[in-house]
């Protein structure tokens, strides 16, 4: 996910971390580095049971490490190290679920708790029914898919309110903020990549222009924002949605040519019902930044001179939108 003094420097700080600890998440849910196109209904439409929801099995594993994720929330190799635990946790569960509990194994994750953790034997113990116990909570057997699909169905532990964007709030200056060298660099990236699209280029090709577009739209982006008025701290909230997006247009397999200046109501429905979610974990609330933002996004791109008309793009955001929000309170509320 900008410093302030006194009282807002701690609110600074933490939506650094939260930041930080999105992007983690994030990676940890990227099934497949390269492109991958897909082949079935969305999130929504995968017939979840009343009560519970459709996830896809790197999510799954998220929304089931939760607890654990105290233990490391200061830094990357704490992260890690909580996250390695869960992983073993979910291993021995399933064992347990299946009747072939092992005691040498419940040993061994013991150890490595307490030895991760500093915990005491009675709290290291705790710890593993608990998440024992999560396990069949949240993914009960008898409400599962058939085995093999890359998906599960997750209990709704708490349900949410979700209501839309509130535009209301969002208010920036309307004068134009020019191109500068910078702008006209990202742009000529850009086009670079759209011609290597349009080329058919493999996605090794063009890997690594992508990367770096990702980091240079978000920081662009963010500056633009701020030139328009916008406080960091919300700008942040606002770039933050690009790294998603711009891997769905560029690095994920349409039916057809899909690039940021050509973008049909069908493939903005793909990105806001299935990818975003399978593909980001956030706070369901959170969700509904993403169309605001793009739209943002799409008149960066805009006044920067990446396309010469962009309204069309953002009347298909505008369209798709209330049924993201629908989309939304089925998934979450």
């Amino acid at each position: 996910m900008a410093k302030k003094k006194k009282r807002g420097s701690q609110k600074g700080r933490s939506k650094a971390r939260d930041r930080k600890q999105k992007k983690r998440t994030l990676r940890l849910a990227k099934s497949h580095p390269r492109p991958q196109v897909m082949t079935r209904p969305g999130l929504p439409h995968l017939g979840a049971p009343e009560g519970f929801r459709s996830i896809s099995m790197a999510q799954a594993m998220l929304e089931y490490a939760k607890p654990m994720m105290k233990f490391g929330e200061n830094d990357e190799t704490g992260f890690n190290d909580a996250f390695q635990i869960a992983t073993m946790l979910w291993n021995y569960a399933l064992l347990v679920e299946k009747g072939d509990e092992d005691m040498k194994v419940r040993q061994e994750i013991l150890k490595a708790i307490r030895g991760t953790f500093g915990l005491e034997r009675v709290e290291a113990q705790s710890l593993l029914t608990k998440m024992i116990e999560r396990r069949s909570f949240l993914f009960p057997p008898d409400q599962q898919p058939e085995r093999g699909m890359p998906f599960m169905f997750i209990r709704k532990e708490v349900r949410y309110l979700i209501q839309p964007f509130d535009y209301k709030k969002l208010v920036i200056a309307g004068e134009i903020v020019l191109p500068d060298q910078d702008d006209r660099d990202l742009i000529k990236k850009i086009n670079t990549l759209d011609e290597l699209i349009y080329d058919g280029a493999e996605y090794d090709k063009y890997e690594k222009l992508l990367l770096t577009l990702e980091d240079e739209c978000e920081n662009l982006f963010e500056r633009w924002l701020v030139a328009k008025g916008m406080l960091k701290d919300d700008a942040e909230q606002y770039s933050f949605c690009l790294q998603t997006y711009l891997n769905f247009i560029y690095a994920y397999i349409h039916g057809d040519i899909v690039i940021l200046k050509s973008v049909s109501d069908v493939y903005f429905v793909e990105f806001f019902e299935d990818f975003l979610l399978r593909k980001m974990m956030v706070e369901p609330n959170e969700y509904v930044y993403w169309p605001p933002a793009l739209k943002l996004f799409y008149r960066f791109l805009h006044e920067k001179g990446y396309l010469d008309n962009y309204e069309e793009i953002i009347r298909n955001i505008d369209r798709v939108e209330p049924y993201f929000i629908e989309v939304l309170r089925k998934q979450f509320s």
